[in-house]
């Protein structure tokens, strides 16, 4: 069974295919340091099987890339220092960890930032997820801005590597900044950073380029999506083929693992096919995590046939059975996710 086997991502090797997906849990300490029950809480999955495990998104900086409250951070080297407790208790228990690096952008809650920036001026739709409330009006982040952006997300890559993380995951999904810069629906600029695909991507591609400056050999995942918290329908202009020129850039850039975030794995897009398959056709070296509604071993497996997709991530199947893999191997019945888990106390069990 493929899920089984290990995986081999640059210089570390992975028991198996499946990955803890990152789910934001808001149980940080208020200085964004981790709690005392986030030890438990990753190196739990670790000891029930999962191979590698991918932290919540972790803010790289205070003043405008927080994205909820009590949301952990990996900018000062106070949270440096909780981190190693997690990273050590996850290998304690032979598991992997990645630190995944955030920037929360135009999707940042009202109020949490001194300053509230984006690719472009604008609001985004709907209301927050965490509290409810109306998005927020951010306004286009500068020149000088994006630089200082570009260097906390490199702080934070070399906070990683001191903490002792196995390796790094770039959000670059769902709306927030990264995606931001890249989407052309919510990226209005008209300097070297907006426009055409190739300056949308400018920002991403830099990220990638500074972040493997720092994690010498250790591997570096990007965590990419269609959908936005704000709009779940967005198609790119270029449709598939703009993917697969994405998902090329990033490779080039130093990319090891995509990690594709859709709200289906499995479903075709508008051209026909799905996401995950494309990004797979589109890479040679880069590997490819499959996400989005997977639930049963039947559909880990499903997705693991697919070219180019060497793992799978679940999310709320692992929230509500931290026993999924031998659950699922046993074919025993699993317990069905509901609305709010993720905010309620971390499980230990």
């Amino acid at each position: 069974m493929k899920l089984l086997e290990p995986l081999d991502i640059r210089n570390i090797q992975i028991s198996n295919r499946l990955v803890l997906a990152p789910m934001s849990r808001m149980q940080a300490n208020e200085d964004g340091t981790v709690s005392e029950r986030m030890p438990l809480y990753y190196s739990n999955y670790a000891r029930r099987g999962v191979g590698l495990l991918m932290t919540e998104a972790l803010y790289t900086d205070k003043i405008s890339g927080r994205a909820y409250f009590n949301q952990p951070g990996l900018c000062t080297a106070a949270q440096r220092d909780t981190w190693r407790t997690v990273v050590s208790a996850v290998h304690d228990m032979g598991g992997r960890i990645f630190a995944q690096l955030q920037h929360g952008g135009r999707l940042a809650e009202p109020g949490l930032n001194p300053q509230h920036i984006a690719a472009s001026d604008g609001i985004a739709a709907g209301n927050t997820w965490q509290t409810g409330r109306p998005n927020a009006a951010a306004r286009a982040a500068t020149t000088s801005e994006i630089k200082q952006i570009i260097e906390c997300f490199e702080r934070a890559a070399s906070y990683a590597v001191e903490a002792g993380f196995d390796g790094i995951e770039i959000h670059g999904a769902r709306g927030y900044l990264i995606d931001d810069f890249l989407s052309a629906s919510t990226n209005r600029r008209e300097d070297e950073y907006g426009g055409s695909l190739e300056n949308r991507l400018r920002l991403p591609v830099q990220i990638v380029e500074c972040v493997r400056g720092v994690v010498g050999k250790r591997p570096i995942s990007f965590n990419m999506s269609l959908y936005k918290m704000d709009d779940l329908s967005y198609t790119p202009p270029g449709g598939e083929a703009e993917m697969t020129s994405i998902a090329s850039a990033l490779e080039t850039a130093g990319v090891d693992l995509l990690h594709v975030s859709t709200r289906k794995a499995l479903r075709d897009e508008q051209w026909g096919e799905p996401l995950v398959k494309v990004i797979g056709a589109a890479v040679t070296r880069a590997r490819v995590i499959a996400n989005g509604g997977l639930k049963t071993l039947d559909d880990c497996s499903q997705c693991l046939a697919l070219p180019g997709v060497e793992a799978v991530s679940l999310a709320r199947a692992l929230l509500s059975n931290p026993d999924w893999l031998s659950m699922a191997l046993e074919r025993r019945p699993l317990e069905t996710y509901v609305p709010g888990m993720e905010r309620e106390a971390l499980r230990i069990a």
